[in-house]
């Protein structure tokens, strides 16, 4: 969006509440992500004439951000797919049928300057497409997005060097990270379930940033008669959850209990100020009682 406003000769600026993740920095080649500080670009967003918010339904996810998006007297847009939208902006441009935000994108931009799209502002969109739909595999992965994902490659993406440009660039702690954690995953629910923690100590042992956790939820779900799974990573202030699950088993409503969401097959929480070992029996019973209909957690290794 940033390139496309660029052409029409707006004045624009990409900010986010985060560093951008290294396997991610290939997308952002000119420098144009610039991370929040609040004392530098607060009045960036108070004095904006527009703030447009992407992928994202709740101002709590802007973190950092979100009391000065919240305080500006700027026209306000919200591009996003999932469920439980909040309406705190001027316009909510929200398609739940929409496989990813970078497809309603795609749509937005193709409709108002097909002209104006090359490859500098197709590539990042089928990298959103690509991660959104876990590799094109996720629900609502249909003919429409493979069409416009068809239209993307035209303009000139490379699938083999963005997957794995994003995929196969792990470092050898964040391989060893994997296999340590998951050598602990545990089943429950007669074994319809599947989780896994990573602490603290493990994370800056193997040296690994909590963003190289990136995909490890989907590998403890590839497990026979395995519905759900929740992974859980220790931070310093709190413990970050992901929650995915197959057929219609809606982790979304788990995982607005801990002040979350996401889509119904696939969700996250952020809990803070708890400690790993009082979040986990404490999901754990939770999950059994929305997904499950149970009370007691039977645990198998």
């Amino acid at each position: 969006v940033n390139r496309f406003l660029k052409k029409l000769s707006k004045q624009s600026v990409i900010l986010n509440y985060s560093e951008t993740p290294e396997n991610h920095l290939f997308l952002d080649y000119d420098a144009e992500i610039v991370k929040f500080i609040p004392a530098v670009h607060a009045n960036t967003v108070l004095d904006a004439d527009v703030l447009i918010a992407f992928d994202m339904n709740n101002p709590s996810r802007l973190r950092t951000m979100e009391e000065y998006f919240l305080r500006s007297k700027a026209v306000k847009l919200v591009v996003d797919h999932h469920l439980d939208a909040e309406d705190f902006a001027d316009y909510m441009f929200i398609d739940l049928d929409a496989a990813a935000s970078a497809e309603i994108i795609y749509t937005l931009l193709k409709d108002l300057s097909p002209g104006l799209l090359d490859k500098s502002i197709a590539e990042p969109l089928y990298a959103g497409i690509m991660t959104d739909t876990g590799s094109f595999r996720f629900p609502r992965t249909n003919a429409d997005l493979h069409r416009v994902t068809a239209e993307l490659l035209e303009l000139g993406v490379d699938p083999t060097y963005v997957y794995n440009t994003l995929y196969e660039q792990s470092s050898l702690g964040r391989v060893h990270l994997l296999g340590e954690v998951l050598t602990n995953l545990r089943l429950a629910f007669n074994g319809r379930l599947s989780y896994f923690t990573v602490t603290l100590e493990q994370l800056m042992r193997n040296r690994v940033k909590p963003d190289e956790t990136d995909g490890f939820v989907n590998q403890a779900g590839a497990i026979k008669g395995v519905a759900a799974t929740v992974f859980f990573m220790e931070l310093p202030d709190g413990v970050k959850i992901s929650f995915r699950s197959k057929g219609d088993l809606a982790v979304n409503e788990l995982a607005k209990i801990y002040g979350g969401g996401g889509h119904k097959n696939a969700s996250g929480a952020r809990v803070f100020g708890r400690k790993l070992d009082e979040v986990v029996p404490d999901v754990l019973v939770t999950a059994g009682k929305i997904l499950f209909k149970e009370e007691v957690i039977t645990n198998e290794k």
